[in-house]
């Protein structure tokens, strides 16, 4: 598959602002679902809560083609055109993530299948196959006489391709997903069998084909495991589906709209590569940011962090096409209610970690369907209450300030390794019962902000200047190619840090026939010559023996041997065979230095191990004293710093030395270590032009 590179086309980089001629702020909107009384003072009341744009229609294909090719756009005519006369726009989403009942009833063929064989029925949403050339024609259809019809209206600027790919349902095993799949892997594969079975292995358990027609999607568990490079290409294919399915509706509204209409896509999830031609084909990406998932509100902040974080490392500063607003309720759960402030306080962590634009979800709560008690910012009875008054707190600050957040990005010395779908996948097919690499990620990710570091997360073939410390957490699957830019890194004066089982699967997702770390085992100066699952209850305890301090090992052990002019960081302890070996390794390379680690980063191990590898890489925090619930995030320009400063706990709390410069949402000045007083959740945005 080709795609059409467009304002996109530049190298993907964290450190790459979105591309919006001002900061879009509004809601998700579904006029559909309310009479003409009860939406009456929408728009004013938009107006009031500082909104400049809302998201309409990704669910209402029924509405504008209620029968075949019988097109009716006319009542989202009426309601741009009613929000345009207040200053509102528009960006519209193509609807193609709830086909309606005329389709599926007239194509049952186009309805996906899951891996026990169900066929996926109407009645809910994302029940069509991406694959079926079928759906994608109708999908074609809808999105062509949408922006052929809204192509001349200037209150439309953007758009949004379908709505969350991948979010329920990721996999489909259908007869097109056959087809297409069998197709992929001749494509791939150059039409060559032979070489197919190599590279999967097919060697083993008699699985090799004679013809690619012979192959289908694998399906886990039945009878037994499957093959893992079956496996991984298998998510390969889903990421290509999915990305030629969303290329069909860009390239219809780019030539309808030209460069006068952004486009998105709200993400993010599983088996899309979103580093690939799915996000080079965008303006900029979108995420969709719920942080009440999290219910445990010591961990909400950092899991907030890290999820916006591993989001820019995919495509740089992005959109929220949905913002947590209020509680989300689906049949099974219903979220925490956002104590007052804190739906104001996710809102600027958010814009601190990189967005660009943001929408709440939703403008008012629905009474009817899946997502009855899924909140948004005007309750059921239409009455605007304390989320509405939250809500045009900020949306009016983020109207007066929006200007001075774009062109800035995000500014991190620090980085866990993220954004790579191959690696996430490859590691998902054999976990062994180990921590996910995203769950590593994240465990290094929190300790690092709990010290107050400016840290952030980077893909490994990525801009690595300005870090002074990289993490790579347990990346079994690695590329060779990626090496020579960490040894640029490390040469150049930063710490690289490498974790247990990184290099050990090659892009077959086969184990590397090197000793481990393989691609990286030069770089780390170390071999690993024995390793093992440290399984709960085995009775096994090893300790890492840092000449002083200890950690106590979870998960994983490697025994290592020292090569080129490495030294031991610290030595195993428990076991009579490993006694004294090396455990952590340290290489000097350059002005830099390479950290090898054989065990996993648990949050304890993490805790632990941080503090004398932060101060090794000369890490130190972004302002000096700061207190453990308040999070400080800086985005720059060459001109300007700006510093979120955002009190994450349901308390007042001060910032004992704030930096010098004006708060722009109260307009004070603040002097070189003048103390900050915060409120529950309270919020401040210092601009200064200090260096």
């Amino acid at each position: 598959m080709s795609t059409r590179q467009t304002n996109c086309s530049e190298k993907l980089s964290h450190k790459r602002p979105a591309k919006v001629d001002r900061f879009w702020i509004g809601a998700t909107y579904y006029p559909e679902h309310w009479d003409e009384k009860t939406r009456a003072k929408d728009p004013e009341l938009m107006v009031d809560a500082g909104f400049n744009i809302v998201r309409m229609a990704e669910f209402a294909w029924t509405m504008m083609e209620p029968q075949e090719g019988n097109f009716d756009f006319s009542f989202f005519d009426s309601e741009i055109e009613r929000l345009g006369r207040h200053g509102i726009r528009t960006m519209l989403c193509t609807p193609t993530a709830a086909p309606p009942v005329w389709l599926t009833r007239m194509h049952p063929e186009m309805l996906r299948v899951n891996e026990n064989g169900v066929r996926m029925s109407h009645g809910s949403r994302q029940h069509a196959c991406p694959s079926n050339p079928l759906f994608r024609a109708f999908s074609k259809k809808i999105s062509s006489a949408m922006a052929e019809h809204f192509s001349g209206n200037s209150n439309v600027v953007g758009w949004q391709t379908d709505n969350e790919f991948n979010c329920h349902f990721n996999e489909c095993h259908c007869e097109a997903c056959q087809n297409a799949f069998r197709d992929f892997l001749r494509a791939k594969y150059a039409g060559d069998i032979a070489e197919l079975n190599r590279r999967w292995g097919n060697v083993f358990w008699s699985l090799s084909y004679s013809d690619f027609a012979e192959i289908e999607t694998p399906h886990q568990m039945k009878p037994a495991y499957v093959n893992p490079s079956h496996q991984l290409d298998y998510y390969r294919f889903i990421n290509h589906s999915i990305t030629a399915f969303q290329h069909d509706q860009v390239e219809i509204l780019r030539r309808a709209g030209g460069k006068k209409w952004f486009i998105t896509h709200n993400g993010c999830f599983n088996h899309i590569d979103y580093r690939g031609d799915f996000s080079k084909d965008l303006d900029f990406l979108g995420y969709d940011v719920y942080p009440m998932f999290n219910n445990r509100p010591d961990w909400r902040a950092s899991s907030q962090a890290f999820a916006l974080d591993m989001t820019r490392a995919l495509a740089g500063n992005f959109m929220v096409p949905e913002h947590q607003s209020g509680p989300g309720g689906q049949p099974p759960y219903f979220h925490n209610n956002p104590l007052p402030g804190e739906a104001r306080a996710m809102t600027w962590k958010s814009i601190s970690r990189g967005v660009d634009s943001l929408l709440y979800f939703r403008w008012r709560t629905c009474r009817f369907g899946a997502e009855e008690y899924w909140c948004g910012i005007i309750d059921h009875d239409n009455v605007p209450r304390r989320r509405f008054k939250e809500i045009s707190s900020v949306g009016n600050e983020i109207k007066k300030l929006g200007s001075k957040i774009l062109g800035t990005s995000v500014s991190i010395d620090c980085a866990v390794a993220g954004g790579d779908m191959e690696a996430q996948d490859a590691d998902s097919t054999y976990l062994l019962g180990l921590p996910t690499i995203f769950q590593a990620g994240a465990n290094v990710h929190s300790v690092l902000l709990k010290r107050k570091f400016a840290v952030g997360a980077v893909h490994p073939e990525d801009d690595l200047s300005g870090l002074k410390l990289y993490f790579i957490p347990h990346w079994s699957f690695f590329k060779k190619e990626w090496v020579k830019k960490l040894e640029s890194f490390v040469e150049n004066g930063g710490t690289l840090v490498i974790g247990a089982r990184s290099g050990s699967r090659d892009e077959n997702n086969h184990v590397v026939a090197d000793l481990l770390p393989g691609c990286l085992k030069e770089l780390a100066g170390v071999s690993v010559v024995e390793y093992g699952k440290l399984n709960p209850d085995s009775g096994v305890r090893l300790e890492l023996d840092f000449g002083g301090s200890s950690a106590t090992a979870e998960h994983w052990y490697e025994a290592l041997e020292l090569e080129k002019g490495s030294r031991p960081y610290a030595v195993w302890r428990g076991l009579r065979h490993l006694d004294g070996q090396c455990a952590i390794s340290l290489r000097n390379l350059g002005k830099g230095k390479v950290f090898y680690v054989g065990t996993y980063f648990t949050y304890n191990f993490a805790d632990l191990f941080l503090p004398g590898i932060s101060s090794e890489a000369g890490l130190e925090p972004v302002l000096g004293g700061i207190p453990e619930p308040i999070e400080v995030t800086v985005r720059k320009d060459s001109k300007r710093k700006l510093y979120f400063i955002v009190n994450n706990i349901n308390e007042d709390c001060v910032l004992p030395s704030a930096p010098a410069g004006t708060d722009l949402l109260t307009g004070k000045k603040i002097a070189e270590g003048q103390s900050l007083k915060l409120e529950p959740f309270g919020c401040a945005l210092v601009e200064s032009t200090a260096s």
